[in-house]
């Protein structure tokens, strides 16, 4: 198993440079760098400001589902998990290895695996879920002929739509019907499926919940989604990329699942090419695009960095503390 983990870590960065080689190869290295180097800082300031906000909320979000369970975590701990999650991100080929590091975490401290299993499931899925309320809102504005609205290529509107209104209508499906155990009696070679196991797990994730916490996450989903948004909107404009932030709102839930598929290494490759399928039709240059989503790279990177300077801080004040009772023990 572990050897089959290696080897699929080594595909994905394999994939990821192979992507972004391509990718940047078809519109020229110097192009890119040069936007990337001619950064406006003031408005990437204000998007690395976002995004430290964006990982407080969905720390509060995690713990709001958390305590439904009767855990008790401290918020203060969620959000130092999220920065060491990210700091894992750096360094785990999968988009999934800081939600490992959580999960390992959470359960080492409180001894309920289970449960923060869970709770990070759930937790990515609330998010998506108000990603793609805010998406339809954004859609049905569109619909109305608003001066702001965004014209969109009929193949990306479609994509938009489909995704923007299939996460919540899936999650509905999923949390009043269970429509798993209707499939598996009528067809139970379904059971045989690889990764069945995972889906099951989803499935029960998503019924568990009260609907209080349920509502409570969501509502704080909506101001995770608008800082999102308003963080791809600061990314653009440091890149001196002018769009409304109409744009943003309809295009989040499209990257947002981008960033959590396990393809490659931590998304780049694919995600440098979404941002192109999403920009590039409505008038952003290509470079433009692939700095973009490279921008907002280094914004996750750089909270990885925070991540692990926090864990050095935390380890050395872990040993300190465990070499002082010790002293004491020893009456040294």
């Amino acid at each position: 198993m572990l050897k089959n983990k290696k080897i699929q870590g080594i595909l994905q960065i394999l994939l990821s440079l192979a992507l972004l080689a391509w990718l940047v190869g078809r519109v020229g290295l110097d192009e890119v760098v040069g936007r990337l180097t001619n950064l406006n800082w003031a408005w990437y300031a204000l998007a690395f400001f976002l995004f430290l906000l964006n990982v407080i909320i969905r720390a509060y979000r995690w713990y709001i589902l958390l305590h439904s369970l009767n855990d008790r975590p401290s918020f203060n701990h969620l959000v130092y998990l999220y920065f060491v999650g990210f700091f894992a991100n750096n360094f785990i080929p999968s988009g999934f290895g800081g939600d490992f590091v959580k999960v390992v975490s959470l359960r080492r401290a409180y001894g309920r695996g289970a449960e923060a299993l869970s709770s990070v499931m759930m937790d990515r899925l609330i998010g998506l879920l108000g990603s793609a309320l805010i998406a339809v809102a954004a859609l049905i504005w569109n619909s109305t002929g608003h001066i702001t609205a965004v014209t969109l290529p009929p193949a990306l509107w479609a994509a938009v739509a489909l995704i923007s209104i299939g996460i919540p209508a899936s999650f509905l499906l999923i949390r009043w019907t269970n429509p798993l155990n209707s499939v598996v009696k009528r067809l139970p070679i379904i059971q045989k499926m690889p990764k069945y196991d995972k889906l099951e797990q989803l499935v029960e994730t998503v019924n568990r919940y009260p609907m209080r916490a349920l509502r409570r996450s969501l509502l704080t989903s909506i101001p995770f989604t608008l800082s999102l948004i308003l963080l791809q909107y600061s990314i653009a404009r440091a890149l001196s990329v002018n769009l409304s932030i109409f744009t943003f709102a309809l295009f989040v839930p499209i990257i947002s699942i981008i960033n959590l598929l396990p393809l490659s290494f931590n998304g780049l490759g694919v995600r440098e090419g979404v941002y192109q399928f999403l920009f590039v039709p409505i008038g952003v240059a290509n470079a433009s695009a692939i700095a973009m989503s490279l921008a907002f790279y280094f914004l996750r990177f750089s909270a990885g960095l925070i991540g692990g300077l926090l864990a050095a801080i935390r380890s050395a004040a872990d040993f300190i503390h465990t070499a002082q009772a010790k002293k004491l023990q020893t009456g040294e």
